[in-house]
């Protein structure tokens, strides 16, 4: 693949005792020493001093372990530029032949920090051109910051033009000493767009596209007017015109990157229109006319006019916004005040969407959006929605192309509910079953509904009917573990309701495998109903793994269902903090960090979700108790197609993908978890024992 590139001149033989000082001062000076223990060995070749390699095999391994430990340092780049180009050209051809010997000589079988430093030397040898080809090559296979910086620094050599990005920088008044700076006056004033801009400026003149690119994003997403940020754009022209000269527009083109861009239409164009007057000007050398028109053209697709929208939040998919899961809140009214959760301190009036609203959303999500899945709520107990056997009847009746879930506490499963549900199954139920004893359901449940025993009742009835009727549908059982991860913002006694030991989940999951076993014994022979057990392995390794995540299920029972599949109900072990992400919000006995730019990204625009409030408004976030994070209610938009590619809509996704919390549940969500534990609690007494409640 690669050619020796020896070159042909050659100086008189050097005496031994210079190749020996050359090692010595190498040995002695490591990286920075390495120009000039090699300059007095210029036009030798290996011919004339065989002990030239050793001093040469010495500076490559500097060179590689300078690139492992960082492969955009300065100092490593400094060194390159002092080897001697025909002595750069012999350490390229002996890192070849040590290689790789008289093999293939594939250089996508290297590791980064020996890729780099093969490049490096090729450039430094002369041979820019074929260094920026072969980084491209590479490049294709993978990246990093590494491979991206040093295609960077050859790009330049091949023009001919300075690598410091600095020194392309337009020249602006920068009130900050240094990038810490920059960033403490955010933290104090956070939409200082002068503070932005100093932060983007220090991180493109230290090379870091990537943090440029992170700190580009949250200041084009604040919550300001265009206006205001325009002086961003002389920068961003840079960002992406260094961005195109190192072959990585598609950095540019990712998710949160796109967002932000289409949610600052002005300052997008103008970035476009300076990176044209700048190439035009001469003053991007390192880009040629070709790449310069594709990265402009690049940023005003992002905000091109059209019928559609050029970029949206949510995905396109066939022509229709994509929504991984819809929380269709038909209520958020519930009748159980459970200490670990916050929906006992609900602002929103209780209600509920009426039964036409509820239909016509349904036409909407099935005819209009690309849906994942469905939940028939987010905090509200939906079987208390007073149209919930017409509303499970409408979704079985439009036979959905995406399955439907709801999930219940359990104690509203009377029998009138449980004759509502035969028959009208949705593709999933889960319980949230959570207590283990009559203790545990009155350390953490009202008791004004019931009791532990009643809830075990209730559920047994559910599982019952849906194995006996050979209902088309699940059943997840989820019971709360605290499992060592403790948390915080759950209170003391809350936490120890729940199995706090492998042994302590064992017991209760064997309770259920009874019951089930009981069911199994008395079903009819048509539904197969078969009771299944969950190893003690099994069960210890779900009570230790328990997280938010869906997986070590433990079946107790199967049936057949009506279509001739087979269905199971099953035990899922959840964290205690599972729905504590807003207790936060309305304890006194705790004080929260709220910061505009928080630096973090929520994972709802990674995986784009729909929330529909029964208040009518609409946000990404399952999770926001009050509804505090939208993109606007169901009156604004005149159907969801509109709102999902709404400029609205965009601009949440912008904002929460590049850390900017303008709401109050995203300020706790984003604000991570040391905003979560004791060395943010209120100066005062220690916070008092008790439930959760009491100190409301």
């Amino acid at each position: 693949m690669f050619e020796s590139i020896i070159h042909p001149e050659a100086r008189p033989i050097a005496p031994v005792d210079v190749v020996e000082q050359a090692q010595r001062l190498i040995e002695r000076d490591g990286l920075t020493g390495i120009g000039d223990a090699l300059a007095p060995l210029e036009g030798v070749t290996q011919e004339q001093m065989p002990g030239i390699n050793s001093v040469l095999a010495l500076s490559v391994r500097l060179l590689i372990e300078a690139f492992r430990t960082d492969a955009r340092a300065p100092a490593v780049y400094d060194a390159l530029l002092a080897i001697p180009p025909q002595l750069a050209g012999l350490m390229f051809d002996l890192m070849l032949e040590c290689t790789f010997g008289s093999g293939p000589r594939d250089v996508s079988v290297l590791n980064e920090e020996s890729l780099l430093a093969l490049v490096g030397l090729l450039s430094c040898a002369g041979a820019h051109e074929q260094a920026a080809l072969l980084l491209a090559d590479a490049r294709k296979q993978r990246t990093g910051p590494g491979l991206n910086h040093s295609a960077w620094v050859a790009r330049c050599r091949w023009a001919s033009c300075a690598s410091s990005i600095g020194d392309y920088l337009a020249d602006a008044a920068i009130a900050f000493a240094d990038a810490e700076a920059a960033r403490a006056e955010i933290d104090v004033s956070p939409i200082n767009l002068a503070a932005h801009r100093a932060g983007i400026r220090f991180a493109l003149a230290a090379g870091d596209l990537a943090k440029t690119r992170s700190l580009a994003g949250a200041a084009l997403a604040l919550p300001v007017g265009d206006e205001d940020k325009m002086e961003l754009a002389a920068d961003l022209a840079l960002l992406v015109a260094v961005q195109a000269a190192c072959g990585d527009e598609a950095s540019l083109q990712a998710d949160q990157m796109r967002w932000a861009f289409a949610a600052a239409p002005k300052v997008t164009s103008a970035a476009a229109a300076i990176l044209e007057a700048q190439m035009a000007g001469g003053n991007f050398p390192f880009l040629d006319t070709a790449e310069a028109e594709s990265a402009a053209a690049m940023l005003r697709s992002f905000v091109a006019p059209g019928a559609n929208p050029a970029v949206t939040g949510y995905p396109m998919r066939g022509g229709k916004p994509h929504v991984d899961t819809v929380w269709l809140e038909i209520t958020n009214h519930c009748n159980q005040k459970c200490t670990f959760c916050p929906d006992m301190f609900r602002e929103d009036a209780r209600s509920w969407l009426p039964l036409q609203q509820v239909k016509d959303l349904i036409d909407q999500l099935a005819d209009t959006l690309s849906v994942g899945s469905m939940q028939l709520n987010a905090y509200g107990e939906p079987l208390l929605h007073p149209n919930i056997s017409e509303i499970l009847a409408y979704i079985r009746e439009r036979k959905l192309p995406f399955p439907t879930f709801f999930t219940s506490h359990g104690m509203t499963l009377v029998e009138k509910k449980l004759k509502q549900l035969s028959g009208n199954y949705p593709a999933g139920i889960a319980i949230s079953l959570h207590n283990d004893s009559q203790e545990s359901y009155e350390a953490t449940r009202s008791h004004k509904i019931g009791d532990y025993e009643t809830l075990v009742t209730r559920v047994s009835g559910l599982l019952r009917q849906m194995a006996y009727e050979q209902a088309p549908s699940h059943l997840r059982l989820y019971q709360m573990v605290s499992n060592g991860a403790v948390d915080l913002r759950v209170d003391e006694v809350t936490r120890s309701a729940f199995p706090e030991t492998p042994e302590r989940m064992l017991k209760h999951v064997r309770k259920w495998e009874a019951i089930a076993a009981d069911i199994a014994a008395a079903a009819p022979p048509e539904a197969q109903v078969i009771a299944l057990s969950s190893s003690q392995e099994d069960i210890y390794r779900a009570f230790l793994k328990a997280s938010h995540g869906d997986h070590d299920h433990m079946p107790i029972l199967s049936w057949v269902d009506v279509n001739g599949g087979r269905q199971s109900a099953f035990m899922s072990a959840r964290p205690v903090g599972t729905y504590a992400n807003l207790l936060l919000e309305y304890d006194p006995r705790w004080a929260v960090d709220r910061k505009l730019v928080t630096g973090r990204s929520c994972g709802f625009t990674k995986v784009p979700s729909l929330a529909i409030f029964a208040t009518g408004r609409l946000g990404i976030c399952c999770l926001d108790l009050n509804s505090t994070a939208t993109f606007g209610s169901l009156s604004d938009f005149d159907n969801l197609h509109d709102a999902l590619t709404s400029q609205q809509a965009l601009r949440m996704f912008a904002q929460l993908s590049n850390g900017i919390a303008t709401s109050r549940g995203c300020q706790i969500c984003l604000g991570g978890t040391e905003r979560h534990c004791a060395s943010k609690q209120m100066s005062g007494p220690e916070r008092p024992a008790g439930h959760f409640r009491d100190g409301i």
